[in-house]
Formats: C-alpha cells, structure tokens, sequence
C-alpha cells in the first residue's frame, strides 16, 4: 500500500493575482524602457511622421523659366530701359542649329554675373509670320528647350515675323548677339554674315565674354573713385 501523501496546498486566490500583478507592471516597463531608446537613438533632425516643417520665411524660391512675347519694337524699349548694366541680346530659334549649340553660353553667362551688372535676354525668331501659326503656337516648343537648358533670363519670343525683323536691322541670318555697354551704346553685332569668324563662328568663350569682361572693368575704372592726395 502506498503511503498516503499530503495534500497539495492551494494558492490563495489573492496571490495569483498579486503575481499576475507583478508581471504586468514589469512588462509595462520594459516596453517604455524599449520605447525611450528607441526614441534616444532616432535623428533629431529627422521630423516625426505627420508633422511640417519649418519654413524660413528668409529663403526665397529658385527662379523659374519663363517666356513673354513681345514685338521688335518693344523689344528695343526693354533693351534702352537697362541703362547702367551691360546688355546680351541672343537673337536665336528653335530651327537654328549654330543657335541652340551656343545657347548654353548665354545661360553660364547669366548665371555668372549679378544682375545688377549684366542683363541677358533670348530673343527667339521662331515665329514665321504665317497665319494658321501665330507666334502662341510657338510657345510650346520654345519653352521646351528653355526648360531643358534651365534659361531663368529674360526669354522673349518675337511676334513679328523673323525676316521682317533680319530686314530692319539689317541682318541676313542668326545667329547673332548684340552687346550694349553700361551707357545704353551698341559696342558690338556678333554674326556670321560676313565670314569673320570662320566656318565655325562666334562663340561666347572667344568672342563675347572676353568684350563683355572688358566691358565690366572698363565701367568699374570709370566708377572707382581717385585716390586721395
């Protein structure tokens, strides 16, 4: 016979759930501990999930592309109203090979100086005077390739007719850039049409910047002031 075994004693009630107590107050703490160092160890300056940003009121927006279309004549009123700043007129289009190749140029060139010295403006002649399409017809395609060489100038596109424009300035082709000193005077017409600049001719690297930079320090003498004696 086996010898009888005492009986087990039960756990109170009351126990069980202090136990159960204990064990839900610890995990409670090891998942704020675990929640805090993940917190500590994200980036500061990583903003949190659903909140903005600050913005500085200070930091204006990039300058963007844009295109207006403007007659010859008025054209040459916005060229005299830059009075003390060096003036580039790039008279191109979107037909022009020579034209499109330089057009970068123009843009470095716009970008390099402050716009208190220098004005560059793009004169598109894409505009052929033909009714069924008007200079507004034009625009999409201008703008396509302003956009691609990121031409923040001053872009214009002529609504008179591109050879009615080459016969009054007397010019037989484009390219051509027209350079203004500070005073409003023409120092110089670059083109093509009588062969001064070879097969390959002007450019802005060999031509214009080197008249331009000439330009600039020749107004920068004129404005300096004499030394004292």
């Amino acid at each position: 016979t086996l010898p009888h075994e005492p009986p087990m004693p039960s756990r109170h009630p009351k126990s069980q759930h202090h136990l159960l107590a204990i064990l839900a107050a610890t995990l409670v703490a090891i998942g704020c501990n675990g929640s805090e160092i993940s917190q500590g160890t994200s980036d500061p300056d990583t903003p949190e999930p659903g909140l903005k940003t600050a913005v500085d009121p200070d930091q204006s927006p990039p300058p963007s592309v844009s295109l207006e279309i403007k007659s010859w004549k008025e054209t040459e009123a916005l060229i005299a109203a830059q009075t003390g700043k060096v003036v580039v007129v790039d008279l191109w289009s979107t037909s022009c090979v020579p034209c499109m190749r330089e057009f970068p140029q123009l843009v470095a060139l716009h970008n390099k100086y402050p716009s208190d010295k220098i004005t560059c403006i793009s004169v598109s002649c894409d505009y052929e005077g033909l009714e069924s399409e008007p200079p507004e017809s034009k625009s999409p395609l201008v703008m396509k390739f302003l956009e691609s060489t990121k031409a923040t100038c001053t872009n214009l596109l002529l609504s008179d007719a591109d050879l009615d424009v080459y016969e009054a300035i007397g010019l037989a082709a484009i390219p051509a850039v027209y350079v203004y000193d500070t005073k409003g005077t023409l120092a110089k017409r670059f083109d093509n049409d009588s062969g001064e600049y070879g097969d390959e001719g002007f450019t802005y690297e060999d031509h214009i910047v080197p008249l331009i930079e000439t330009l600039l320090e020749a107004d920068n003498l004129e404005i300096r002031p004499e030394p004292s004696r």
